[in-house]
């Protein structure tokens, strides 16, 4: 999805926050923040962020609405949405940030977990659409232990130890698992409804290569293509099929940046039989050629 700014603020006045100063060790891009967290001005990052809230109140600014948070809240933002607080009161927050693609492609399994899609991807984007309905509340024994990881991550992160790599991944992903399971077990009716829709967006993530249909879908979910059609497009803002053609389109965009591959190989990778409607969808999706693409990306 595209960035969504406030309707009174500029992007030249939005601040970014990237990666490298954030997320400073490039064998582990990933880091703890435990916060007393003051209000603060909408802004950006190019990594994404799960942020916990440990204890008091206030208002989580996304985009170009605002949402009041407490204790045992949990929220996701990534690169593709702005936010901030505002009226917060003794607020503490834990945030745990990390570069989803280094995460992803380190325990590749959390890609098929549907409470993932739902809590990283699905909840963040349809936050508006559904009147925060689809956020996670963490019950107070699960956040006492949620907590307890989060500090033990923290220590690890800090005190480098020998193999604090390999452990401290394997923290964050225990972490993000519990998160998934808890999102999953919930009895709210849009949650279930973001979780039936991460099983669909988890297979077109990962089936992406192969000719899909929408009958293809309704076996995962247990419904009618017009019941899917209109739920999908209640979590995401769009249907399947053009969710699709983005994630195909993103994948052929990774492969354009570090492959020489020749763009008939690139599109049929990702699905595309005919190149011609490959390179129209790309420059539709992408602004531009597949072929200026790859000039654009080179000279960088």
């Amino acid at each position: 999805m595209a960035t969504q700014l406030m309707p009174d603020q500029t992007s030249a006045r939005i601040r970014m926050l990237p990666s490298r100063r954030v997320l400073r060790d490039t064998e582990v891009p990933i880091s703890v923040r435990i916060t007393d967290q003051p209000d603060i001005d909408m802004h950006r990052h190019e990594f994404t962020e799960i942020v916990v809230v440990l204890k008091g109140v206030g208002d989580h600014l996304l985009d170009d609405d605002r949402f009041p948070i407490s204790a045992g809240d949990v929220l996701a933002i990534d690169q593709n949405h702005v936010h901030g607080y505002h009226n917060a009161r003794e607020l503490r927050i834990a945030n745990l940030l990390f570069k989803e693609s280094f995460l992803l492609a380190r325990e590749p399994s959390l890609a098929r977990l549907a409470g993932y899609h739902a809590l990283v991807h699905l909840e963040p984007g349809a936050r508006k659409r559904l009147s925060f309905g689809g956020k996670l509340k963490l019950p107070t024994e699960n956040r006492i232990l949620v907590e307890q990881r989060i500090y033990e991550l923290r220590d690890e992160l800090e005190q480098r130890s020998e193999g604090y790599q390999a452990l401290s991944l394997s923290i964050l992903v225990d972490i993000i698992v519990r998160l998934c399971r808890l999102y999953g077990t919930s009895a709210s009716d849009t949650q279930r409804n973001l979780l039936d829709m991460g099983y669909v967006v988890g297979y077109l993530e990962s089936q992406y290569a192969q000719q899909i249909e929408i009958r293809d879908l309704e076996p995962l979910v247990a419904m009618s293509s017009r019941t899917l059609m209109r739920r999908f497009s209640q979590a995401t803002g769009t249907t399947p099929m053009q969710y699709l053609l983005r994630v195909r389109v993103t994948r052929a965009a990774h492969l354009l940046r570090t492959t020489r591959a020749p763009m008939t190989d690139v599109a049929g990778d990702v699905g595309f039989s005919d190149s011609n409607y490959f390179s129209r969808q790309f420059r539709r999706i992408m602004g531009m050629s597949p072929t200026d693409y790859r000039r654009s990306e080179a000279r960088r």
